[in-house]
């Protein structure tokens, strides 16, 4: 389904065709969109980025559709793998920067801080591959889609249907539409595990053993 489909739909559930409603839809769509960015950490919405490390900085800008960490390794340019970082709090960066240990532990570390990652120690020649969550790109033209209006339409249709209930007053419809907007998440949350987690059982491996 893409953004129009969506907004009739929402529209229909709820009966609502005034201009009112019409002049109001794209906040109440922002709305929708903020509160599942809060809700949703899926595989669906992983990303992979790469940032370039250079000597005498440790401060990098993280991609603007940024939506929390799911792995963060070093890895030497032109190779496949590297080593996974170790976060910290900011408040550990800082005493472990006081210390003078990030240089000798054998680790690199690092944290997030008003849209920066901080990586310590300070290198160069390698590359900070991020596994990020994105954020779900923006609804605006009619014809717009993103992953989760392609799999999960619902999803934005009953948040849609919960804001206008709240915009009209209508506090039974509000319950209503806020218990199936708040079920569609869960639904989603619960695929993503089954889909995720499926296969053998998990097995631990020791020095080498797998127990």
């Amino acid at each position: 389904m893409n953004y129009k489909d969506i907004v009739d739909a929402a529209k229909a559930y709820t009966d609502r065709y005034d201009e009112e409603l019409g002049d109001h839809m794209a906040a109440f769509t922002r709305v929708v969109e903020a509160k599942i960015n809060n809700a949703l950490r899926t595989g669906d919405q992983s990303c992979r980025a790469r940032i370039y490390l250079r000597r005498g900085e440790e401060y990098y800008t993280l991609p603007c559709d940024w939506g929390g960490a799911r792995d963060v390794e070093l890895i030497p340019d032109g190779q496949q793998h590297g080593k996974t970082l170790v976060y910290l709090a900011p408040e550990q960066m800082n005493a472990l920067q006081r210390e003078n240990n990030s240089s000798n532990s054998g680790h690199h570390y690092y944290t997030i801080i008003a849209g920066q990652i901080q990586v310590a120690p300070e290198t160069d020649n390698l590359v900070l591959e991020i596994v990020y969550y994105q954020r779900l790109p923006e609804l605006a033209q009619d014809t717009d889609t993103n992953w989760l209006t392609e799999k999960n339409p619902d999803a934005y249709i009953f948040g849609l249907c919960t804001e206008i209930s709240a915009f009209a007053k209508d506090d039974a419809s509000f319950g209503t539409y806020n218990e199936r907007f708040m079920s569609s998440l869960m639904d989603i949350t619960m695929e993503d595990q089954i889909s995720r987690w499926s296969g053998p059982a998990l097995r631990t491996q020791v020095e080498g053993m797998v127990v």
